[in-house]
């Protein structure tokens, strides 16, 4: 379960590190790649991440 959000708000900084993560899946990972199915991108996902 995740917990409530204990900052004020509108706080610009409340979701830095995970949009920066995203980002960077989307930018270094996902562009311009065509994944058939879930298994083949899960196991790709899980390389590029370890």
């Amino acid at each position: 379960m995740v917990g409530r959000s204990l900052s004020m708000k509108g706080c610009l900084y409340e979701n830095t590190v995970t949009e920066a993560t995203f980002k960077s899946i989307k930018t270094g990972f996902v562009k311009g790649r065509h994944f058939t199915n879930l298994e083949g991108l899960t196991k790709e996902l899980q390389d590029y991440v370890h």
